[in-house]
């Protein structure tokens, strides 16, 4: 039973070195949840205490993930030989392999490799020559595409002999060990003043559900991930941490501090950081330790299996902040009046701080630049004050809507110093769209060809006009392609709808998209003078 080397993959037999048969009882247990690096709690082998150290890494590609178990003597450090090893891996409950295998060095490499193939396949590789030299153990190579995921890899890892193979242990040493490798999804949102925007959340813990959603009007990420709430769990995971990727042109998410809510309760300000470092996103941090997850767990449900987030702007949605490429300064931005409206005047507030003066006020010099669909609309270059407000006058032009950017460059003469802000002129307000809903029903028929594209546009254009249905301020462009009159509009509705539009329709009929998306493409063909109003 010395020599015994059996691999399952997904319940079935792949291949058998030597068959045994391990019969275990009273054994004892250990948990942990380590994010790379953990060392379980001491056990006893024997006389001496004994404690599992598990690391893992994506090394050596995107494409691998490393799990290493090392059995050593707590008080010395000293490995154990001869270390009998049964591992098995279960992933969103179900279990992917179970393999038994011998370590004459105490140490057990796990290779999980990401290939196209369903079937999981299990294979053993000596190690090199020079880790021979040096005692290297063996590798087990483990392929499938159920690897590519991040998230969560439960092991189960029970030890039956230390020292010598002939040392049986009795009860075994038996460990549940969590492994949390980097898992990344991405989410498009369709914002009503930004546009398309895509946010990606990455987590270093279990891998989130999909119920990723962006509500417009509180301006609120919400989704969820499985969680355990039992105390035992709680007591083996030291730390859940997330990371919501949001893009620099999402000016309502460039605000200086954000909320965050677990399972509707809010957690401490310094749960959530932020990170404006890179020139295209910024990264919001959520690190809960395993005080604040044992504080939460006293007043959630005991009946919950997951972890519900909320995440949306403090309670002022001013000051918008950013660092500048070279991470040197961080600028803080606000407005008055707070609404922009096209042919007016806005007065814009901003701060310039050293960031590596704990955000302390300089005077630096800077360029200003104002851009509206890539033409720039105003410019000044002049020098910050160290204390107070910088305060920059801009006569918005009437024909001048949605967003427009501000560009800050060249601070204190630094090519690399700049950084920009996205704002928008003639906000629309959810809350200011009304659709009456049987016209769902109606976008539904259009949808699915029920009715045509003339009868549905035309009865939206009759709605718009008596002001059944209102929809947000929207100017009609100039566009030498615009359809000048009813009849031929009506002949050429076929070949003007884009097909995107055709399709929010018959999505927000089944409520797959929110009226806000739906109000977007009635707007488009207002804008083209496609309806008429």
């Amino acid at each position: 039973m010395f020599a015994c080397f059996e691999v399952k993959c997904q319940g079935v037999l792949c291949f058998s070195l030597m068959t045994c048969m391990l019969l275990f009882s009273s054994i004892s247990e250990s948990y942990g949840h380590g994010l790379g690096y953990e060392i379980m709690p001491p056990e006893m082998l024997g006389s001496k205490l004994v404690s599992l150290e598990i690391s893992s890494d994506t090394w050596p590609d995107e494409y691998t993930k490393e799990i290493s178990f090392a059995l050593f003597e707590t008080d010395t450090g000293v490995a154990v030989k001869n270390v009998t090893y049964f591992v098995m891996l279960t992933k969103q409950n179900e279990v992917l392999f179970d393999i038994i295998s011998q370590r004459d060095d105490g140490v057990f490499v796990l290779k999980l490799h990401t290939t196209e193939d369903e079937q999981i396949t299990v294979e053993e590789e000596d190690s090199n020559f020079f880790g021979s030299l040096l005692g290297g153990s063996k590798i087990v190579n483990v392929k499938g595409n159920v690897f590519g995921s991040g998230g969560l890899y439960d092991f189960k890892v029970i030890i039956t002999t230390g020292d010598d193979y002939s040392n049986v242990l009795s009860p075994p040493l038996d460990y549940d060990v969590g492994i949390s490798f980097l898992d990344k999804t991405s989410h498009s949102i369709n914002d009503i003043n930004f546009g398309q925007q895509k946010m990606s959340v990455i987590t270093y813990y279990e891998l989130i559900n999909d119920d990723f959603t962006y509500d417009q009007n509180k301006r609120m990420i919400s989704y969820s991930m499985p969680f355990d709430w039992s105390e035992k769990n709680i007591l083996v995971t030291s730390v859940m941490h997330q990371e919501i990727i949001i893009p620099k042109t999402f000016g309502d998410l460039m605000v200086k501090s954000f909320s965050v809510n677990v399972n509707g309760f809010q957690v401490p300000d310094g749960v959530i950081t932020i990170d404006d470092f890179s020139a295209e996103n910024r990264v919001a941090h959520i690190v809960l330790n395993q005080n604040d997850i044992l504080e939460l767990s006293k007043k959630i449900d005991g009946f919950s299996n997951k972890m519900d987030f909320s995440i949306m702007p403090s309670a002022d949605n001013l000051p918008l902040t950013t660092m500048t490429e070279n991470a040197q300064f961080k600028l803080n931005l606000s407005w008055e009046p707070q609404s922009i409206k096209s042919g007016s005047t806005t007065a814009f507030y901003f701060e310039i701080l050293d960031a590596f003066y704990v955000d302390r006020q300089v005077s630096v010099s800077y360029d200003l630049s104002i851009f509206h669909d890539g033409e720039e609309i105003g410019q000044v270059s002049t020098v910050s004050v160290d204390m107070g407000l910088n305060v920059i006058e801009f006569d918005v032009p009437d024909d001048v809507s949605g967003v427009v950017t501000l560009q800050f460059e060249n601070l204190n003469g630094s090519n690399l110093a700049d950084a920009t802000f996205p704002v928008v002129v003639n906000r629309i307000n959810i809350d200011e769209t009304s659709i009456p809903a049987w016209i769902k029903n109606n976008a539904g028929w259009w949808a699915t060809d029920q009715i045509d594209d003339s009868a549905f546009l035309q009865g939206i254009q009759y709605l718009i006009q008596e002001e059944i249905m209102i929809i947000p301020p929207t100017e009609t462009s100039n566009d030498s392609d615009a359809i000048p009159d009813a009849g031929q509009r009506a002949q050429a509705f076929d070949q003007r709808v884009p097909a995107w539009i055709k399709n929010n329709a018959g999505w927000w009929a089944t409520d797959q998209i929110d009226d806000s998306s739906f109000l977007q493409g009635i707007q488009y063909l207002v804008q083209k003078g496609i309806i008429v109003v």
